[in-house]
Parts: C-alpha cells; sequence; structure tokens
C-alpha cells in the first residue's frame, strides 16, 4: 500500500451511506440481547469491530467500512439503547453491559479474537475489553476516545471539558427530533459543520423518532454526561498500562479534548502509536475518511504508519 496520504477532504466516489454500504449483510442476532449488526468483508479474513460512540449506530463508520472490508471481515453493530438494538434493560453502569454485548456478538458468530476500533465511547468500551478480556483483542484502534482519566498534572495545561454542559442540549433534541435539532447536535463533532451531510442528519433524525430509543437515550445520555455510575470505569493511567495489544490512538487535531490526550494515552499503553489527522474534529471517521482509512488499514495490517505522518 502506496504511504502517500490520501486527500483529508476528498470523500470516496460513493456519498451515500447505502450505496457504500450496499455489499455490506445487516441484520438483527439475538444470544443475551437483540443487537443489530453488519458484516461486510470476506468471513475468512481478520474480523474487525468497529463501535460507535454516544447516541450514534452503525452508520457511523459508513465512509470507512468498504475500505477496511478490502482487508477485514468487518463487524459493526449497534450499542444496547443505540440505533435499532434493544432498548430495554438499561443499566447506568454502562460500560460493563456493552462489553458483554460485544462478548455475546463475538460468541453467535464464533469469532474468538478480533481487532477493534472504538470511536468516542466505543473507545471507552474497547479500552476496557481489552484490560478485562486481552484474549479477545489482537489490534487496538481508540479514535477520539472518550472514558480516560490522567492523572493530575500528568498533561501540561489540560482541563477537562464540563461535558454536563452538553446535557440539556442533548435531552432537547431527544424530546424534539426536528431535522435542525439534530443537526445542531450533529454539527458540534465536526471541525467544520459544512461537511455535515442531510443523509447523516435524517438517519440520526429518523432513529430519534422512535420513542422507546428516545426514552432510553434520556436515560443514557443523562448519565453519560453527569452521572457519576458510569465513571466508576473510567481508564487511568494506571489501568492504560495493562493495555498491551498493539494500539493506535486516532486523533483530530480540532477535537474538543486536545491532541495532548491522545500522545498521553499512546504513551500510557505497552505499545502505542498516535496519529492526529488535520482539521478534523471529534468524528475524525467521518469527518476525514480517506486519512482514517489508510491509516488504520495500515496498522491493523502491521505496516509502518510513521510516513503517513
Amino acid at each position: 500500500m502506496n504511504a502517500t496520504l490520501p486527500n483529508p477532504t476528498e470523500l470516496q466516489t460513493a456519498e451515500h451511506y447505502w450505496v457504500q454500504l450496499i455489499h455490506s449483510d445487516i441484520r438483527i442476532v439475538t444470544g443475551k440481547y437483540r443487537t443489530r449488526i453488519l458484516e461486510a468483508g470476506h468471513p475468512e479474513a481478520p474480523s474487525l469491530f468497529l463501535l460507535h460512540g454516544t447516541g450514534g449506530h452503525l452508520e457511523n463508520y459508513a465512509r470507512n467500512i468498504p475500505a477496511l472490508a478490502e482487508h477485514f471481515h468487518v463487524i459493526a453493530m449497534d450499542f444496547l439503547w443505540h440505533g435499532r438494538s434493544q432498548t430495554e434493560g438499561f443499566n447506568p453502569d454502562v460500560i460493563p453491559s456493552l462489553i458483554d454485548q460485544i462478548l455475546d456478538v463475538m460468541n453467535i458468530l464464533n469469532i474468538p479474537s478480533a481487532h477493534f476500533e472504538g470511536q468516542s465511547m466505543g473507545g471507552w468500551v474497547a479500552m476496557q475489553l481489552a484490560i478485562q478480556h486481552p484474549e479477545k483483542v489482537n489490534r487496538l484502534v481508540l479514535t477520539t476516545t472518550m472514558g480516560y482519566k490522567p492523572n493530575e498534572g500528568a498533561i501540561a495545561g489540560y482541563v477537562e471539558p464540563i461535558w454536563a454542559s452538553n446535557l440539556a442540549s442533548s435531552i432537547e433534541v431527544l424530546e424534539h427530533p426536528t431535522f435542525d435539532n439534530v443537526r445542531t447536535r450533529m454539527a458540534r463533532i465536526l471541525a467544520k459543520a459544512e461537511r455535515l451531510t442531510d443523509e447523516a442528519i435524517q438517519v440520526r433524525q429518523a432513529l430519534y423518532q422512535q420513542p422507546k430509543l428516545a426514552a432510553v437515550q434520556k436515560q443514557f445520555i443523562t448519565e453519560y454526561l453527569s452521572g457519576s455510575t458510569i465513571q466508576q470505569h473510567a481508564v487511568t493511567d494506571a489501568l492504560a498500562a495493562q493495555i498491551s495489544q498493539p494500539t493506535l490512538v486516532y486523533w483530530g487535531d480540532a477535537n474538543r479534548t486536545p491532541p495532548a490526550l491522545g500522545k498521553h494515552i499512546a504513551a500510557q499503553v505497552q505499545h502505542g502509536q498516535f496519529f492526529c489527522a488535520e482539521d478534523t474534529g471529534h468524528w475524525a471517521q467521518f469527518e476525514s475518511p480517506n486519512v482514517h482509512n489508510h491509516v488504520v488499514s495500515r496498522f491493523l495490517l502491521g505496516q509502518d504508519i510513521t510516513s503517513a505522518q
């Protein structure tokens, strides 16, 4: 693979979600939980799970799945209380249930171990999965991950944002999921709001208009942004040092938590690398998909990413 970085703002030829996902299989699987999954790529290729962020769904990776499926058996999934997975049984601990859901899907698909990419909350879950079940995780990609608590003073000048400040607007979009409200909610995770497509907004809006999902999402986002129960599962520097798998920490230079945090995480894990995409915000896999797909593929294939920096 050529190590030259692609144009970060040039989108893949197939712009629309379902044009890009036309060669994927999507279904509901039922074990301990009801989970919507997408599979793409050759089933005998190394497996790669894609884990979305809070409020999201498997379509968050639509711009990445075709490229990654050239090399991997890709499995994207809706977390519990998200997308079209089950809405009942909310647990304010959150993280243990989501880990258990992943293990459930791996068992259903007979996948003993896999690579994992987690974005935002998905990165939080992936880190804890790697710590608690290291035999399940081969390589790890943490894309603008949440859920990390560095030691006080470990990062010069670092102050964690006040996430609870987002709560009122997040509840508003669930109670009134108009196109404009959903667009406002999603635009804040991009470096440039104009890169958000109408289709991405409409898919999220269609999901939030489902009463059962909206109701459980209100419980979820309240705990996620302002609760204390979920914070018991934050990943500290001491816990990160237990992550032994090769790990790529993938960031955007315009992410709300700065690249310094991503660099710090990469330095704490045992075999970490760091990459920061330019002109890119929190939704890094969506906003600069070609750069993301190039760098992440190289990393997961065990190839050098330093020449791409």
